[in-house]
């Protein structure tokens, strides 16, 4: 027998759509007149082999209401690494031009040289291996963690890299700031920078410089490896009279295992960083009954292409749709690499809701 999954409307199209290519949804057309389709509820019944094809962002997050959680005047938007449609990632630009925007926060990643010198670079590798040059960077080989700041200062960002999605030409005349040349061009304004501590030994040189420079109230530390948010904890336990840490910091999570809330209190974190497709409605609210904030990261351009293509269909690559959609499970803030589609959302959805308190 059949198993039949049931959605509210029918389109008979719809159905032949689907039914009818096996490949769908690898046109782009097809995946635009699918996504329409669920978003209004259009498919009423298919075969549980061809519903393969059709996921939704909405199921993995175990999103079931229309109506969002989410409360449009306290959500904060996070820059990831920076404004990157605009400016190359990672640049002083970028994140001067999530300032004008109307960012809450940048998100920047740091490594420290091995001449002790503290740059903000993002790199090839995996999370428990990064820094990697090959791609990142002209005709460069091995590791950004080998290198010293003269190094580093005769470095060429590669414009034909797939995680940069700036013009070729801003891309090209850019280069790999320091953490220090980074701090003081964002010292005089609003922002939070949320630090990701990326590489090995970051923690207590990026401590040490933010505490010389004055800027412990605009510093958020997170970082995949626990153990740097733990020394960040254990030298900095202090806390305002409400009960909010004064040294913030983030645990950041690819995949959370079932006891990522105990991890994360282990080591006494602000915060927890879920993926946004991990960031259901169950895991927000655990976080929250925990006493701790929360954020949904989003991946880098190629990471987030990939994922609207083959795996949710019923969103665009950060969209409102997306965004909305993220937002219904009740996280804070979101880190994402287009700012402007979230806050021109955020601001219509101010709006209506001033308008609705009239």
């Amino acid at each position: 027998m059949r198993k039949v999954v049931s959605f509210q409307r029918c389109s008979s199209s719809t159905l032949d759509l689907l039914a009818s290519s096996s490949s769908m949804p690898d046109s782009s057309t097809s995946q635009s007149y699918l996504r329409k389709s669920i978003s209004c509820g259009a498919i009423s019944s298919i075969t549980s082999n061809i519903y393969e094809k059709v996921k939704t962002l909405a199921s993995a997050l175990n999103v079931t209401s229309l109506l969002s959680d989410s409360k449009p005047e306290a959500t904060k938007v996070i820059g990831h690494r920076g404004f990157i449609y605009q400016e190359p990632e990672n640049s002083i630009e970028g994140f001067l031009a999530s300032v004008q925007v109307g960012c809450d926060a940048v998100e920047l990643d740091v490594f420290l040289l091995k001449d002790g010198t503290l740059v903000v670079f993002h790199g090839d590798g995996t999370d428990e291996s990064p820094g990697w040059l090959d791609q990142y960077c002209v005709g460069a080989k091995g590791n950004i963690l080998d290198l010293t700041a003269h190094d580093v200062r005769n470095l060429k960002l590669n414009p034909e890299c797939r995680e940069f999605v700036a013009s070729k030409e801003k891309i090209q005349l850019s280069n790999i700031p320091t953490l220090k040349e980074v701090l003081e061009k964002l010292k005089n304004t609003n922002i939070i920078i949320k630090i990701e501590l990326k590489g090995p030994g970051t923690a207590i040189p990026t401590l040490e410089m933010v505490e010389d420079m004055r800027m412990v109230h605009q510093v958020h530390y997170s970082s995949f490896c626990h153990e740097n948010i733990r020394i960040v904890r254990e030298l900095h336990p202090e806390r305002h009279p409400d009960g909010s840490h004064i040294y913030k910091t983030g645990a950041l999570f690819v995949e959370p295992p079932e006891n990522f809330i105990d991890l994360a209190l282990a080591v006494d974190a602000s915060e927890v960083h879920l993926k946004y497709d991990t960031c259901t409605t169950d895991r927000v609210g655990q976080i929250h009954k925990a006493g701790m904030g929360s954020m949904a990261w989003f991946r880098g351009p190629p990471g987030m292409a990939e994922d609207t293509s083959t795996k949710y269909l019923d969103v665009g690559n950060e969209d409102e749709s997306m965004y909305q959609t993220v937002l219904k499970t009740g996280v804070q803030a979101l880190c994402v690499n287009r700012p402007n589609i979230l806050i021109g959302m955020l601001r219509k959805d101010r709006s209506h809701l001033t308008i609705g308190l009239v």
